[in-house]
């Protein structure tokens, strides 16, 4: 099924932000840090932003540059996009944001749209690239296990990253102590 078919994609806004603004505007590297409250310019609400604001459940794609990231809009704030990102708002429940988000996260998607980006210094994806984009949707009970499935897997690499600094420390500490004997 097409992503058409199942959200609405919407272009980012260009805004000049403001010291006193009272709108989060996401960029790429808010969503990375995954503290946009923190990370994010702001601008002043207005009528012109209004149709922008972000809702609770929408997808932020990153449509320029090279990370083509994609993650749910979960945090408590009033926010929108920047030009550099796309929102996908879905339309039907018959498809998770969550497992949408896991979908586009894909590697072999990633590639897909990969392949699809024009420009070469600071590459684009076009909205017709995402609305065309074939997405497969299995019954809610498999969107749902392929999510947990994703999350503990991201659990499991961030404790092994733990685990492997831990050891360098404690061999490190092990070699200084034995060329301080």
């Amino acid at each position: 099924m097409s992503l058409k078919r199942l959200a609405n994609i919407q272009s980012g806004v260009y805004i000049k932000g403001t010291p006193t603004g009272n709108v989060a505007c996401l960029q790429v590297k808010d969503i990375i840090l995954s503290s946009p409250e923190k990370t994010a310019i702001h601008v002043e609400f207005s009528p012109k932003i209004e149709n922008y604001i972000l809702r609770k459940g929408d997808l932020l794609f990153a449509g320029k540059g090279t990370t083509y990231l994609c993650q749910v809009f979960n945090f408590d704030i009033l926010a929108i996009p920047s030009t550099t990102l796309y929102a996908i708002r879905l339309r039907t429940n018959k498809v998770s944001p969550e497992y949408l988000c896991w979908y586009m996260n894909h590697p072999k998607v990633r590639a897909m749209v990969k392949s699809a980006q024009v420009g070469t210094g600071s590459p684009l994806i076009h909205k017709s690239t995402l609305e065309n984009l074939e997405i497969i949707v299995p019954d809610r009970e498999t969107q749902q296990q392929i999510v947990e499935l994703a999350n503990l897997q991201k659990r499991e690499a961030y404790l092994i990253n733990q685990i492997m600094e831990r050891k360098t420390q404690i061999t490190n500490q092990i070699l200084i102590n034995e060329l301080n004997k």
